[in-house]
């Protein structure tokens, strides 16, 4: 057997069944051997055929099938720097194979290069992956797969194996017997359990805030004992879709770009039980010293230097597998615990009430659409059974994640740690093949869509069930929005009139045989947009908005008295809430967290 066939049956039999990839000299015989064996996807760029893979593991969750990338050596590898290091930020499973030159020519670092296309690719990806590996060699079945469990084992991350072009097409050796090479992760500890119990006996106040550390399908299996318990669970933005954003016990998603209730929640909370997630600032705010003023905090990760950052008080720090340890929570607490928080329950519901998603002001110019109101809208006519894939920076993203209601069934998601333009399309596409059967949105500013616009012909040609809802407003709203903020207007490559050129839309999804519709207005949703939103196949639609348009709430800085800059805690963003409101909203907090005047004289 040539080694090119051995190496793609091991990936098989680890329940890969798909290749996202750009052709090359140096994968051609890996490509011969993935083709007979695998859906093999041709995309136009690296970027996105690693942002595809991403995604399309993310669709497959609990189905045991999984997709990986195929990219050749020099600039297959560095084009795809950006995909591997947003899926090493979200802790994201990503298996990247690539190509590189012959073993017998590889330059070694004795100079800049011998073999063809030769880059060290091993040394570019070590810092974002959780291990690299070059084959100048065989290595077996076990040692390859063990290499790739390492990617969705314990905390996820990308994996990089480089393959040199001479290996791929030798005749397999003869490994002998292979020792499994797979290890167990750690448990929860009865006496860790204890100490979680006790302070939940304490409580009045627990939230859950849990992270896709915890398995979407883990999470499924305890959740008529979660809605037993009673304790409200708050999500982070790669958990979204794990609870119907109705239920009684959904506590949004907090995020310094979070909804500003779900924000007032955690920081009311007096007992906050952090699990599957590394507690960035995105969930703390930048200003940590406030965050859950007046509670206790644990924190359960299975990476112990995420757990021994100084920067933050956390009272219990739990070193374990984020899902065993849940599960065992979970069926712990169940009988002991039940029904004991109905009143914090009802506060939240409250807190729902009085603060609303789409605020005043968000004002539009005239003849434009209020972005807030249309996903609203839209996400009322989504049916159940929708995957919905928003952008990953920007006004869009930022207005998507804290406006849509998701329901039971859809999957909600994102990639926000790299911030990167770029990432709808490819994560959409991804999406849409492993889930054929379903509808697929996509949300994205026109800025960041014109990344990757060369795939919208992987769209067009394979007719994929993909709707997208682009936001039109004519290039980099949150970069003007900073400009105008901090330079007084003096903006530069941030839209038309600044050095930006964006193309007719309509014109461009017409180029690809995509068919079209513009909304200008909320009575465009009419029975043409059902039409063309119902119908299978790929669509567009083109949202007008303001490029002055204003995307509040958010968090923003205060000067103290003494002159320093210091970020707003979690729950005061901006603008502030109606005086009147005050006392209702926020019962449990001290008065110097009740506004930011009074926040900055104490400070």
């Amino acid at each position: 057997m040539k080694y090119s066939d051995y190496f793609i049956d091991s990936l098989l039999e680890e329940g890969y069944t798909h290749c996202f990839f750009v052709g090359g000299g140096n994968i051609l015989h890996l490509l011969e051997s993935a083709r007979t064996r695998l859906e093999c996807i041709a995309v136009i760029n690296e970027v996105t055929a690693g942002i595809a893979a991403e995604y399309f593991n993310i669709a497959m969750r609990g189905t045991g099938k999984r997709s990986f990338v195929l990219v050749t050596a020099g600039p297959g590898l560095t084009n795809m720097v950006t995909s591997i290091s947003g899926a090493w930020l979200e802790s994201r499973e990503l298996l990247v194979i690539g190509g590189q030159a012959r073993s017998n020519s590889l330059a070694r670092g004795n100079v800049r290069q011998l073999g063809h296309q030769e880059i060290d690719g091993v040394a570019i990806a070590k810092s974002i992956t959780k291990t690299t590996k070059l084959l100048d060699h065989q290595i077996s079945r076990l040692e390859l797969q063990a290499l790739a469990r390492t990617s969705f084992s314990g905390r996820k991350g990308p994996v990089f194996i480089e393959v040199c072009l001479d290996i791929t097409a030798q005749e397999t050796e003869d490994f002998g017997v292979e020792t499994n090479l797979f290890q167990a992760t750690k448990e929860l500890l009865d006496s860790d359990f204890d100490l979680i119990l006790q302070l939940l006996i304490k409580s009045e106040r627990p939230l859950f805030l849990v992270g896709a550390g915890v398995e979407f399908t883990t999470f499924q299996t305890l959740k008529e004992a979660i809605k037993e318990l009673g304790i409200p669970i708050a999500t982070t933005w790669n958990s979204s879709d794990y609870l119907d954003y109705d239920d009684p016990i959904y506590a949004g998603r907090p995020n310094t770009y979070g909804m500003r209730w779900a924000n007032a929640v955690i920081q009311q909370s007096d007992l906050l039980i952090v699990i599957g997630t590394r507690l960035s600032f995105w969930e703390t705010g930048f200003n940590y010293d406030s965050f859950v003023p007046n509670g206790k905090i644990v924190h359960i990760d299975i990476d112990e230097k995420e757990l021994n950052k100084d920067h933050l008080k956390v009272d219990l720090k739990i070193c374990a597998d984020s899902n065993s340890a849940f599960s065992k929570i979970i069926n712990g607490l169940n009988i002991q615990m039940k029904s004991k928080y109905k009143e914090w329950i009802d506060f939240i519901s409250r807190l729902r009430d009085l603060l609303p998603i789409n605020e005043a002001e968000n004002e539009m110019g005239s003849g434009y659409l209020n972005p807030f109101s249309v996903i609203e809208i839209i996400s009322r006519k989504c049916g159940p059974d929708d995957k919905i894939v928003v952008c990953s920076s920007g006004g869009t993203y930022t207005a998507v994640m804290q406006s849509f209601q998701q329901k039971t069934g859809q999957l909600l998601t994102n990639n926000k740690g790299l911030a990167s333009m770029g990432y709808g399309l490819a994560g959409a596409i991804g999406t849409a093949i492993a889930l054929p059967e379903f509808r697929t949105l996509l949300f994205e500013g026109d800025g960041g869509f014109a990344q990757n616009i060369g795939d919208l012909g992987t769209l067009s040609l394979r007719q994929l069930n993909l709707k997208i809802f682009l936001f039109s407003n004519e290039g980099f709203a949150s970069i003007r929005i900073s400009q105008k903020t901090n330079f007084k207007g003096n903006y530069i490559g941030c839209d038309a009139d600044t050095g930006i050129g964006l193309p007719n839309w309509s014109n461009l999804f017409s180029a690809f045989n995509i068919p079209n519709l513009e909304i200008t207005s909320t009575s465009s949703f009419n029975e043409e947009f059902k039409s063309l939103f119902d119908s299978p196949g790929p669509a567009a639609f083109i949202l007008n908005i303001d490029k002055e348009q204003a995307f509040f709430p958010k968090l923003a800085s205060s000067t103290l008295p003494n002159g320093q800059i210091v970020s707003n805690p979690l729950h005061l963003m901006s603008p502030e809430i109606n005086p009147n409101l005050v006392e209702e909203v926020f019962p449990y907090l001290d008065s110097k967290y009740k506004s930011i005047n009074n926040y900055k004289e104490i400070e």
